[in-house]
Parts: C-alpha cells; structure tokens; sequence
C-alpha cells in the first residue's frame, strides 16, 4: 500500500494505527527484559508525560567535558559492546527472543555476545532494550533526551534485525529459487508482522510527539525533526512494503514462486536501508547534547562501525557475516548449495586485494590477527560489504538477478544530451531497491567520515614517503579523518606536522552548534583540528616551520568546483615536490584542468597507485605523485587509476567505462575480451554474477560509457556542470 508523506496528524494517527502504535508505543521502557516492567512502564502517571522540557544552552557546554561523544570515534572499539567509558557499565542489553522463543539472553561474555546459551541463536535474534543504571527513573519522558533518542536507534535496531535474522516459516517452497538470509531462523509471519509494528509504531509516535513540542531550548532543531520524520515516512512504507512481500510470498503458486521470492528480497533491502537511515539521523542528532550528556551518550548510541560490526548489535556480523564471505570465497557451502556452485570467480589478483589489502582476511575465523580500533571506516566498509553479501549474494538473489539487469540496461533509452551528469556518472546496480542499499551503506559514512577509505596499505605507503621533517597540508580536508590517521600513523618523534585545511570546516569538536554548516559534512564534529583557510597558500603559513618539505593531499576534491586545480596551481608555485591524490581519475573528484595539470608537472609510478576498499559506485585509488625534474625519470604508470586500460599488458588510454562497475575501463573490444576472467570477478565484488550466457556488451553506451562523453565535456565546459556527489542533508 503506498503512503503518501507525514503532511498531518490525521495521516500520522492513520499510519499509527496501520503500525499497531498509539499513545502506548510511544517510548521504550527503561528496563525491557520482562513483561512486568514493560507494563509497570505504561503505568506511569499521566502528569511524567508532560514533564517540562528542559531549557538549556548547549552551545558551550561540550567544552567542559575532557572525552566528549565524538572523542571516542577514534577509541572505541567496533568489536565490542559499547559501554560507558568511565565505569564500563553497558546501557544496551539484551533480552528475550524477537520471534522465537527464548525468555532471555544469556551468554559468558557481555563485551562480545556469543550465541545464547538459552536458545542457541544469535545475539541479533534477542530484542535489545535500555537498561537503567541505578533504582533512579531516567528521563525518558523528556522526548529531546538521550534516553528518547536512543529509544529509536533501539526500535530500528529491532525492526531491522526482525527482517534480518528471520523468514516466515511458510515460504519454504521458495528455496528452489533464492535462500534466506545467512543463519535466519524460520518463524511465524503472524508474528514477524506484529513485532515489526510494535517496534515501527513506537518510532512513529515518538517522532510525533517530538514534533508537537519542539522549541528552541532543546538540542534537537525543528529541522531535524523534519528530516527524522521524513526518514520515519520511508520507513513505515518500506515497512508494510515488506509485510506485503511476506504475506505475498506465503500464499504465491508455483508459477510465482520466483518473483514473489525477488520481491521479498528487495522489499527487505529498502526496509533495512529505511531502518538504517533512521539510525543514521538520530546518531547525528547525538553530536549536539550538552556535557552533562557525554556519558551516557557512548553507552546508548554506538558509533557506526560498532552498529554494524559488534556481535548482535544492527545484524549477526561475526557468524553470519563471516560464514557469508565463506561462502563467497568458496570455502563453505550454503543451503544445500555446493561450495562452489555459490563461489564467486575470484582470480588470484582479486582475492589478494580483498583479504590482504583490504584486511577481510581479519575477519576469518582462521585468522591469528588481533581485532581492534585502528581504522574504523574500513571496519565499517568491511562489514557492510559482509552484510552484503549475506543479504545479496548467499541469498542467490545476485545470481538470480544479474540476467535481468545487464538486460533491462541494455534497453534503456538514453540521452543524447552527454552534458548530463546522470548519465555520464551513474552506477548501476541489480535493481532499484539494491542501489538503495548501496546508498544506504555508502552515503552516510562519507558525510560522517570520508568520502573514501584509507587502507592499511596506503597509510604505509604516505608513511613512507615522508622523511621525520615532512609536513602534510590536505586540502578540503572536511571532517579531517584521513588527516587524523595520518597523525597518529606516523612515527611520534617526527618534527613534521600534519595540518588539514577547508574553506568551511565541519563542527569543530569542541564548538558549538551556532556554526556555519560544511556543505558535505554538515556539522560533524571533525578528527583532528581541520584549519579554516581559503587557499593552500594560506594554509601553508599557518606551519610552523617554513623550512620544512610539504606534501599535498587532495582526497576526493569535489567534482563541481575548480578547487583541486586551484591548491594544486599554488603548489606548483610553491615548489611542492609531492602530490597524493585520492578519488577517481576522469570522474567523481576533481576536473579535466586537474588532471592535465598533474600529468604535465608530475610522475606516478606503477609502485604508487594503490586501489582503494569500494563502495560499489566509485572506482578510488590513492596515488602519489612525485615532481618531474632531471633527476625524476621515473616511467608513468600505465594503471586504470589515471585513465589507462584495464587490460594487463595494455598501454592505452581507455576508452570505455562500465556501468557497474566503474574500475573496469578498456581501450578496445579485444581488450574487453582478452579481461573476461578479471573481469568476472571485479563484477563479483560489485555482486554482480557473469555465466557463459550473461555477459556484458561492450559497444553498448548502456553497459559501457564512452570517456568521451567526459573528456569531451570538460574540454568544453571547463568540468563546471559536473555532477556532485549525493550527500545526506544535514541542517544547523
């Protein structure tokens, strides 16, 4: 059934209904693990729901705390449950089954949640609830507190986990086609259905209330309000989508076994993805609480890496998400499925950057590695690329599908207009609701992290290129987290200094919210001190010593402005003798002038272009460039990371760009050809799955984008009308 948007009380209280909320769903008990104080917590008073709000300033208060919320972006580790920092005393615990049953969860180890001794299932399959830390009441009542907040991250968490760790027990026929997620266990429609409206219905009217007595004195802006209840929307409707989907699927014939089964897997895709975006606005909503706040704030609202990486927190991530890339290795069979009927065709090349360059080697129960917080965008990306493959690939859903998309592209019409940014940049996926997901996993951590993920392998490699006296001046530096890497990175008895500028700076940590907002990152509290400055030139005399060797760093320069030719212009007149740029060669980062400019002044070799974790839609390197002089022959690198062919042996420019995936780009059919094997698995990464019958068509603009298209806008507009990279609205 298709809802329109939340426009008035009377649609709200009809989609309240329809969740099966009200005024009884409205905020999640403080202690959640019986049914006696879940009772004793509708039985309140009717006076406590109409506490006063607090009237506070927040804009100085986070000043006066030594570790704040954001402090611990960097220290919190994503593999345990998260706790308050001072006393280890965890808020989030665990309780009865979701839908099964199992009267309470118990394990030996609260830190990393094994499978319940109780049951035996995962800790993802146990609802989540809010533990108080003492006798006292907490202060749920107040809607704009940390408590309320996290009270929805908890009722997503749920309502994801309910379409995640579970399928109704009716639709057995469909395995023939398509499996159930990795380790879901078989349960009643009936009662998935009622417990995804309890949890929906509890978020809704929450957000309802919220709206009713939003003012300026709490920490929550009214806009946030709107973006929280715009996300609230898409969730209720994905919400019943995947109800449908459910019921569709429990009473479809034999002829519609297969279609039925698709739509039940895309449906749960979009409503996860929904879920996950509600997560997403309420962790930003986190960052503008006062001190007196700070504490509770890391044992309630987990950072994204531990969200989606601790065991039994947003999915089963250390059992199902390891047996996932198992299985994709080939090392594990699924569902009565053969090992290898399920392998993706990884070549040796492949393999290696996934569990070696990439770290997923960590994640296997075999590995020796010690988990631990060093880098936690690439655990996030590690773990979301798990979760995808649990969901798309050992599923079948990518083997299933992938015919029907490489021929709905063919047939699509395109336009003639190649100024088009869509048309020139979009990435294509399995489906519409399998983009959705791909957007849900990369667009938020690039506004709250960075728009790309610095490997182990390439902070060594800037490591080493720099002597103990070196600085590094990264420009648009936005939240400062590759800079904040660096800094800790390198050797501490180094003189040189790692200074991140950019024109608008997110949030500074320790500011407050009365800040201009950075076009990308809105007001994310940053890594490291990111320098407000207008130019490179300006930020270079904020260094303290002026004698000492600077690097520039250009991590995804935005695709719209002439900024990266610009820092880079300067550098050239400074002398700079090193460049790293990060981001994608002929598309999402910087401009044709860029590009040219880095090509005429400066070398990269093949030891220095080093590929990048993928999100799915942009093909990232990290390259370094060294200044060409007399004694600066070093051979360019022939390397798809600045243009050349995909194709090994090859040395030409490319041609063509593959819709799918954007790393695959050749000068030719032959090459085209001569690349099926790599090729095959780099579509595999993408999940995407290539047979014999279902291959790609290389002529076709729909399958393959002429470069020209690009290089031939840029040469006319100068790469103004370049798309801008899909960023999440973030209002203050």
């Amino acid at each position: 059934m298709a809802m329109a948007a939340l426009t008035g009380d009377d649609e709200i209280e009809l989609l309240l209904s329809q969740m099966g909320g009200g005024d009884e769903a409205v905020a999640t008990p403080n202690i959640i693990a019986t049914t006696t104080a879940a009772k004793k917590e509708k039985e309140r008073p009717a006076k406590r729901k109409k506490k006063k709000k607090r009237k506070r300033d927040t804009s100085n208060e986070v000043k006066d705390v030594s570790t704040t919320f954001a402090d611990t972006r960097l220290t919190q580790n994503p593999f345990e449950w998260p706790c308050c920092h001072k006393n280890g005393h965890r808020r989030l615990v665990l309780g009865a089954g979701l839908a099964h049953d199992c009267n309470r969860f118990t394990c030996d180890n609260e830190a990393k949640p094994t499978p319940c001794k109780s049951c035996g299932k995962s800790a993802a399959a146990h609802e989540l609830c809010i533990s108080s830390p003492d006798t006292k009441k907490t202060n749920d009542d107040d809607l704009f507190s940390v408590i309320s907040i996290a009270s929805m991250i908890v009722s997503s968490r749920n309502a994801r986990c309910l379409m995640a760790e579970y399928y109704a027990n009716e639709s057995e026929k469909h395995r023939r086609h398509l499996s159930p997620p990795m380790n879901s266990i078989a349960s009643a429609s009936k009662l998935i259905i009622n417990k995804l409206d309890c949890n929906i219905g509890k978020i809704l009217a929450k957000v309802k209330k919220m709206e009713s007595n939003i003012s300026s004195s709490v920490p929550i802006s009214s806009s946030d309000v709107d973006l929280l209840r715009e996300k609230v929307s898409v969730l209720v409707k994905t919400t019943i989508a995947y109800k449908e989907a459910i019921k569709a699927t429990s009473s479809s014939n034999t002829n519609t076994t297969k279609a039925a089964g698709l739509a039940l897997i895309e449906a749960r895709l979009a409503a996860m993805a929904a879920c996950d975006e509600v997560y997403y606005r309420c962790y930003y909503a986190s960052f503008f609480f006062g001190s007196s706040d700070q504490e509770g704030l890391t044992s309630l609202v987990p950072h994204p890496p531990t969200y989606f990486t601790c065991p039994g927190l947003a999915w089963d991530a250390q059992d199902s998400g390891v047996c996932s890339l198992a299985v994709f290795l080939g090392e594990m069979k699924h569902d009565g499925h053969s090992s290898n009927s399920l392998a993706a065709p990884l070549d040796d090349a492949t393999r290696e950057l996934l569990l070696n360059s990439w770290c997923l080697q960590e994640r296997l129960p075999s590995s020796t590695a010690l988990l631990e917080q060093s880098n936690p965008l690439l655990t996030l990306w590690q773990s979301r690329f798990l979760e995808s493959l649990r969901h798309i690939w050992t599923t079948r859903y990518a083997f299933v599908k992938s015919p029907d998309a490489l021929k709905a592209a063919l047939n699509m019409k395109h336009c003639d207009d190649h100024s088009d940014p869509l048309i020139r940049h979009e990435t294509y996926g399995l489906s519409p609701e399998a983009e959705t997901w791909r957007g849900s996993i990369r667009d938020y951590p690039a506004n709250f992290y960075g728009y790309a993920v610095p490997s182990q392998q390439a902070l060594e490699a800037v490591s080493e290129l720099l002597d103990n006296e070196d600085s590094i001046v990264e420009a648009g530096a936005g939240t400062g987290y590759l800079s904040a890497l660096l800094a800790s990175h390198l050797k501490k008895d180094r003189s040189g200094t790692v200074l991140p500028y950019d024109i608008i700076p997110p949030r500074q940590a320790n500011a407050g919210a009365d800040v201009s907002s950075n076009e990308y990152h809105g007001q994310v509290p940053t890594f490291i001190d990111v320098h407000q400055a207008q130019s490179f030139e300006q930020a270079q005399s904020m260094l303290t010593s002026t004698d000492a060797n600077v690097s520039l760093i250009l991590c995804y320069p935005p695709p719209a402005s002439e900024m990266a030719a610009v820092a880079l212009s300067q550098y050239i007149v400074y002398d700079g003798k090193t460049v790293i740029h990060v981001g994608e060669w002929q598309g999402m980062t910087g401009n044709n002038a860029f590009e040219s400019m880095l090509l005429n002044n400066f070398n990269c070799s093949e030891k220095d272009t080093i590929p990048l974790p993928l999100w799915g839609t942009d093909a990232t390197y990290l390259t370094i460039w060294r200044r060409k002089s007399v004694n600066n022959v070093s051979t360019q690198t022939v390397s798809p990371a600045i243009g050349y062919c995909s194709a090994s042996q090859c040395r030409n420019i490319a041609r063509r760009r593959c819709r799918f995936a954007r790393c695959l780009q050749y000068c030719s059919a032959d090459c085209f050809r001569t690349h099926v094997a790599v090729r095959k698995a780099i579509l595999a990464v993408h999940l995407l799955h290539l047979s014999p019958s279902n291959d790609m068509d290389f002529e076709n603009v729909n399958h393959f984008v002429p470069l020209s298209w690009i290089t031939g806008h840029h040469d006319q507009h100068g790469g103004q009308s370049r798309k801008k990279r899909k960023r999440k609205k973030h209002h203050r």
